[in-house]
């Protein structure tokens, strides 16, 4: 009878204790901070990878292509505007794309063409450089322009040379060939004539290979940076910042092409900012969500 009595108690002790000890304070589990959702007061219309914005979800979880964490897009951010093509990046998404912009600003154009020909005429009197043009850089070439020849066969020399009349003859020929639509520019020899190393005075070589750089220049225009134009197949287009984080895809229309900026014609106006860098993301999220 004692015996039962003692095993009894020993097992009221035992059931008390393991009571006491998942009600002690101590072993209440806590949420840490870190692990606890954030209360912003924002509802949460799903979640999107910043690498990828194309790829979204309606709950928490990695992205399938980087593994990088989905990041939440509230409502008011979707909301900010009605229109229905504006792209809306987060902080997160801006700081991971790189989102980067410009000022669309007023600035001469300037467009470097590298050029090849030949020297004709060379005698101790006059010598010409003759080169091909395509018909679209032609809008860079101008009467009077300097340039600096070089050539193969002279390789420590420089000819500067200044496009003008060829005797009778206009500076370019009027007839552009139909097979490679160019023409003829020919452009005086500064200082003739043009000689090869160890024939000095005693042959004046033509029909050398030689080759240019023209660096040309407009007067100010309104620009672009060519790093933000995208080409669609309904024409160009760029993407402008709204506001931090708020995007607009924006038709223009473009001029001349210079070595890093268009001239723009329309659709944009000075001071307004454009995106140079992750405006591709923004182009597919865009069409993703548009569905065009």
């Amino acid at each position: 009878m004692k015996t039962k009595t003692l095993v009894l108690l020993l097992l009221f002790a035992a059931g008390t204790g393991v009571v006491w000890y998942f009600k002690s304070p101590a072993r209440i589990p806590v949420s840490s901070p870190s692990s606890a959702p954030m209360q912003t007061g924002r509802k949460i219309l799903y979640y999107q990878s910043a690498m990828h914005p194309w790829i979204k979800s309606d709950k928490p979880g990695k992205c399938p292509i980087c593994g990088m964490n989905l990041v939440p897009v509230y409502e008011s951010d979707a909301n900010a505007t009605n229109n229905p093509d504006m792209v809306v990046f987060d902080a997160n998404t801006i700081s991971v794309v790189n989102v980067q912009t410009e000022t669309v600003t007023r600035r001469p154009l300037v467009h470097t063409l590298n050029v090849t020909g030949t020297i004709r005429k060379n005698s101790s009197t006059a010598a010409w450089f003759v080169f091909t043009v395509y018909a679209r850089d032609l809008p860079w070439i101008q009467p009077g322009q300097m340039l600096d020849v070089s050539l193969p066969a002279v390789p420590d020399r420089i000819y500067p040379a200044q496009i003008k009349l060829y005797g009778t003859e206009t500076f370019a020929d009027r007839d552009l060939d139909e097979s490679s639509d160019s023409t003829m520019i020919r452009a005086q020899i500064v200082k003739p004539p043009v000689t090869v190393p160890g024939f000095e005075g005693k042959a004046f070589f033509n029909n050398l290979q030689a080759g240019a750089h023209i660096r040309a220049s407009t007067p100010e225009v309104l620009t672009v940076p060519r790093s933000a134009v995208i080409s669609r197949g309904t024409g160009p287009l760029v993407y402008v910042e709204n506001s931090t984080g708020h995007y607009t895809p924006q038709p223009v229309v473009l001029g001349r092409v210079g070595d890093d900026f268009y001239e723009v014609l329309s659709g944009l106006a000075g001071g307004e900012k454009v995106v140079t860098h992750g405006s591709l993301l923004m182009d597919a999220e865009a069409q993703i969500s548009t569905g065009r």
